[in-house]
């Protein structure tokens, strides 16, 4: 596929994550259903939960869609491959499982080290049946994404401009995607000027860490996959590094994380062009 091909694929994926993404939060709007007001256990109405749901999976959804609407040979097959390629190596698997729990735990030493609150208990882990349900739904939240930001964005993106660049295109966009509560009803209420900023950051970050951890692996969407669904994890072993938009030691932190894996791997982050210059995805 020449250059025109795919930003056309890769502009009708944003553009279908963002209408995927509005279809599910219309319910929202029907119902006027305040997000500043809902929890888990609050009650809604069964087609507004299940808008919900169809948010979290937009990236996924509509990776597929565009795939199987551009007639790509192969097309799904070639996205959704690497999301059992597992034969990577243990290391990998290890870094992807528990490198965002250190990352929290590295920002709970340093508040600890600049002398601001840090909860007690500092680190909590749930009873084995909770961990496993959590686990299987945090993987299959993962899938929802990752097929989409890594799977096609990064995937496509990369043979163009470059891992490094692809990434932090990625990243912005998945910044404006996970950012739409803002514009639900009562969202503007949660949120503020420095939680964007801040969430540009932690996911521009994090868009560089997982592409590296997609190209080092040979394209695996099963480690980037555990990597997204570990981050998620370590939010609720570490109750202090609680990944919130507003905190800025741990942005720093991943930041950090993110410039040194740059300096380290340079602008190809581990990306090495298939025989022919085909992308693997």
């Amino acid at each position: 596929m020449d250059n025109h091909g795919a930003y056309r694929v890769v502009g009708a994926w944003t553009a279908g994550v963002f209408g995927i993404t509005a279809l599910g939060m219309l319910p929202l709007f029907v119902y006027h259903l305040d997000l500043s007001k809902l929890t888990f256990s609050s009650s809604v109405p069964l087609v507004a939960g299940l808008g919900i749901e169809l948010t979290a999976y937009a990236p996924a959804l509509a990776a597929i869609i565009v795939v199987a609407l551009f007639r790509e040979r192969h097309g799904i097959r070639r996205l959704l491959r690497p999301v059992l390629k597992w034969r990577v190596g243990i290391t990998w698997f290890l870094v992807a499982a528990f490198g965002s729990t250190l990352v929290f735990i590295a920002a709970d030493a340093t508040r600890a080290l600049l002398h601001t609150s840090v909860p007690n208990p500092w680190f909590r882990f749930p009873g084995l049946a909770s961990m496993g349900f959590l686990v299987g739904a945090l993987l299959a939240g993962a899938f929802g994404e990752e097929v989409g930001w890594r799977g096609l964005g990064q995937a496509r993106l990369q043979t163009r401009v470059g891992a490094l660049f692809a990434a932090t295109i990625v990243g912005v966009v998945w910044t404006v995607w996970h950012l739409w509560p803002v514009v639900a009803p009562g969202g503007l209420d949660e949120t503020t000027w420095t939680d964007a900023g801040l969430t540009l950051v932690r996911l521009a970050a994090l868009s560089i860490l997982f592409a590296w951890l997609y190209n080092s692996t040979g394209g695996s969407l099963l480690i980037v996959m555990i990597a997204h669904a570990g981050y998620d994890m370590g939010v609720n072993l570490v109750p202090g590094a609680n990944g919130n938009h507003a905190d800025p030691v741990l942005v720093v932190l991943l930041a950090v994380a993110a410039l040194v894996v740059a300096a380290i791997m340079r602008p190809s982050l581990g990306y090495a062009p298939a025989p022919g210059g085909r992308s693997a995805s």
